[in-house]
């Protein structure tokens, strides 16, 4: 952990007869160490400090250019109140960025202030060494402005603190009163939920923070949005609304906890013997498996399995984009075989004629393999091709609503495909799945299949004059 940074002990009453305190700060009051309040932390859910030399140089110019008023604001700050600590929702950038202003400050002024922790992550730590130089640069070019700073920097510049004692609360806080950032998706309060749940070491949540930050933001979103939450939800014949995956979600993807005790959820044994039993195995192997004699097992994840909060949350997470990426799912760029759907699409040039059924067929297809396997792809991809592909040539218009519509309440009399894989048990049940290519497929909509893709309509009706 990084120990040179500041920390804040805030003053003042925090007691918490509403839901928000809130209170408007100086710097100066927010990092000073005689303030015997709780330390602010930045806590491990919390993304990475990203903000670039630019971000850096435009408070530096906004501080000496307001420096004329009595008092500059520089934002507002969400606070969650965890036990002895106050954890950071909303201000990271802004207060370790003015953490790494006051190093340039006077001895006097330094002494008042005290040390944080925060999180190693690699691009944090890359960030602080980078804007630390910045503002070394900056201060030698503007000697002028480094006097300005220091007289009006802790005392004039000042943040808005909204305190709180629930985290959801203070999450959704934060959708709707932070104007600048990025709102935090349903994905980051799975993540902060689960790293709570992690019994390991810090060793051990680093790593499993690592895995998370390796992926790509956007696939993270696209893997529950697009794949996780809808096959969950249309497995079991549920409605997926116009606004998809949201924060009323998350506990989809919450489950049983290793260390709780579970004496009455005959439910969690099963899967909490398979993961001892995993775990088990990968330790008592450990020296084989690191010299590559033999390999780790993996825990056999099923996307509707029940969640085993913690470690495993994070390796399911994994597992799963790591599928995508496999299959090309990503990107509709790879293609397993020659004559695949990913090919026909991304050779398509009005994609977004065909987006929608194309999504559900990717769908279709990660829960039919991960229910079963890629032996029987062709059988497979040509069920989910056929059953995706129909609402194309049956409505008229073709939307995330008519998707919906036809997964869980078919006008078209085609079982829900989602439900059918959930309920059968071999390769050969699915194999008995039927999307029958009849007269309600209406001719003008073949037509228009023809003319905006012929090699999907000739694989689609069979080559049909």
């Amino acid at each position: 952990m990084i120990k040179w940074l500041y920390i804040h002990l805030l003053k003042g009453d925090t007691a918490m007869d509403n839901k928000v305190n809130t209170y408007v700060t100086s710097l100066k009051e927010l990092l000073n160490r005689n303030n015997t309040k709780l330390p602010l932390t930045i806590p491990d859910y919390q993304r990475p400090y990203t903000w670039k030399a630019k971000n850096v140089i435009q408070l530096l110019d906004d501080v000496v250019r307001f420096s004329k008023f009595p008092e500059y604001r520089i934002g507002t700050i969400i606070l969650h109140k965890n036990g002895t600590t106050l954890d950071i929702v909303d201000g990271q950038q802004r207060i370790i960025t003015s953490l790494l202003i006051t190093r340039y400050l006077n001895d006097k002024q330094r002494k008042e202030l005290t040390s944080i922790d925060i999180p190693e992550h690699q691009r944090t730590i890359e960030n602080v060494v980078n804007n630390n130089k910045v503002i070394g640069e900056y201060f030698e070019r503007n000697p002028h402005s480094k006097e300005i700073i220091e007289d009006y920097f802790l005392s004039n510049c000042t943040v808005q603190v909204l305190e709180l004692a629930n985290l959801d609360e203070a999450f959704q806080l934060f959708d709707s009163s932070n104007n600048r950032g990025k709102a935090l998706y349903p994905t980051d309060l799975l993540k902060a939920f689960h790293l709570r749940e992690l019994k390991g070491t810090e060793e051990r949540k680093l790593e499993m923070v690592e895995l998370w930050e390796n992926i790509q933001p956007s696939h993270i979103h696209t893997l529950f949005s697009e794949y996780l939450f809808r096959i969950k939800q249309w497995s079991k014949n549920k409605n997926v609304s116009d606004l998809g995956f949201s924060n009323n979600d998350i506990d989809l993807f919450k489950g049983v906890s290793e260390g709780d005790d579970n004496s009455e959820l005959n439910w969690a044994k099963p899967i909490l013997m398979a993961k001892n039993y995993v775990d088990t195995f990968n330790r008592q192997n450990q020296t084989m498996i690191e010299f590559h004699a033999l390999p780790e097992m993996n825990y056999a994840f099923q996307i509707d399995q029940p969640m085993i909060n913690g470690e495993y949350f994070f390796k399911f997470v994994d597992f799963y984009n790591k599928i995508l990426e496999k299959q090309g799912f990503y990107s509709d760029e790879a293609s397993p075989g020659a004559n695949s759907i990913l090919s026909l699409f991304a050779e398509t040039k009005d994609k977004k004629y065909f987006r929608f059924v194309q999504s559900l067929y990717k769908t279709s297809m990660l829960y039919a393999i991960d229910k079963f396997s890629d032996s029987q792809y062709s059988m497979i991809e040509n069920i989910c091709f056929h059953y995706a592909y129909y609402p194309r040539f049956y409505f008229e218009q073709v939307q995330k609503k008519s998707i919906n519509k036809f997964v869980i309440n078919s006008d078209a009399d085609i079982k829900n495909l989602f439900n059918y894989i959930a309920e059968s048990y071999s390769t050969n049940q699915l194999s008995h799945f039927e999307v029958p290519i009849d007269d309600k497929l209406k001719d003008s909509q073949r037509e228009k299949v023809k003319n905006k893709s012929p090699k999907i309509a000739e694989r689609y009706l069979g080559g049909e004059d």
